[in-house]
C-alpha cells in the first residue's frame, strides 16, 4: 500500500523543482546567477527521483531500487545544500547592491539624500568634529540653454567627479538637487576646508572658460553650528547664498 505521506513529500519536491526552474528562466540572461539554480535543480531532480522510488520501493521490493534511492537522496541533498549556500551568498550580494542603489544618485554616482543621512549618522557616532559644505553650481542654466541638457548633465557629473577626487578618503559627496551638493568633510581644520573649497572654485571655472560658470559654497562646523543634519545644512546653505551674492 502506498503511503499518503510519501506522496505529499514527492509532490512538494516537484513543486519546489518547478519553482526553481522558473527562477532559472527568470535569470537566463544573468550567467553569474544562473549556475546556482542549475545546481539546485540537479539536487531537486535527484531528490524527486528518490522520493518517487521511496513510494514504489515496497511494491517492487528490489534491493537495487533501495540502493538507487539512497544514492539519489544523498547526492540530491548534497547538491541542493550547496545550491542553498551559494544562493545565500547571492542574496546577500543582491541586498548590498540594492542598498547601494537606494543610497546613490543615478546620474553622478554620488550619494543621494538617503545615503547622505546614513553617512552623517556614521560620523556622529565617531564623536569627532567635521564640516558640512553646501555647494550650488552657477551657470548650469546657461550651459543647458547653450549646449543642451546632456552637456548640462556632464557639467554636473564632472563637478561631482572633481569633488570626489579632492575629498578622497576624507569625506563623502552627495547630490541633493539638480545642481546642488552637500559634502561631509571629515576634518576639523578651517584652513583645510577653505583650501579645499578654493580648489573646487578654481577648477569648476575651468570647465567652461568661455561661459560664466562657477560654484557657490558655504559650510558649517559640527558640533559648533549644530548637531543634526537639518540645522547644519540650513546654516551652510545661508552662508552659501551669502557667497552667491558676492558674485
Amino acid at each position: 500500500m502506498i503511503e499518503p505521506r510519501k506522496i505529499i513529500i514527492f509532490v512538494f519536491v516537484l513543486v519546489l523543482l518547478f519553482y526553481t526552474c522558473r527562477l532559472l528562466y527568470a535569470t537566463r540572461n544573468k550567467n553569474d546567477k544562473a549556475y546556482v539554480f542549475i545546481i539546485m535543480i540537479c539536487g531537486l531532480s535527484l531528490s524527486s527521483i528518490a522520493t518517487f522510488l521511496d513510494i514504489i520501493a515496497k511494491i517492487i521490493n528490489d534491493q537495487a531500487v533501495y540502493n538507487v534511492l539512497r544514492l539519489c537522496f544523498t547526492l540530491g541533498s548534497i547538491f541542493y545544500i550547496i545550491g542553498i549556500i551559494l544562493w545565500s551568498g547571492l542574496t546577500k550580494a543582491m541586498i548590498e547592491e540594492l542598498e547601494q542603489i537606494a543610497s546613490t544618485d543615478p546620474l553622478t554616482g554620488a550619494l543621494n539624500r538617503n545615503g547622505l543621512e546614513k553617512k552623517f549618522q556614521e560620523l556622529i557616532k565617531k564623536e569627532k568634529s567635521f564640516f558640512l559644505c553646501v555647494c550650488d553650481l552657477d551657470g548650469t542654466k546657461s550651459i543647458n540653454d547653450t549646449y543642451g541638457h546632456i552637456e548640462g548633465d556632464k557639467f554636473i557629473s564632472n563637478t561631482v567627479n572633481l569633488m570626489v577626487g579632492l575629498v578622497e578618503a576624507k569625506g563623502w559627496v552627495s547630490r541633493t538637487g539638480g545642481d546642488e551638493f552637500i559634502i561631509l568633510f571629515e576634518d576639523d581644520k578651517e584652513l583645510e576646508i577653505e583650501r579645499f573649497l578654493g580648489i573646487i572654485r578654481e577648477k569648476v571655472k575651468c570647465f567652461y572658460p568661455q561661459e560664466n560658470v562657477g560654484i557657490s559654497v558655504g559650510y558649517a562646523h559640527f558640533p559648533e553650528d549644530g548637531q543634526d543634519l537639518e540645522l547644519l545644512a540650513k546654516t551652510a546653505d545661508m552662508r552659501m547664498y551669502e557667497d552667491k551674492k558676492t558674485k
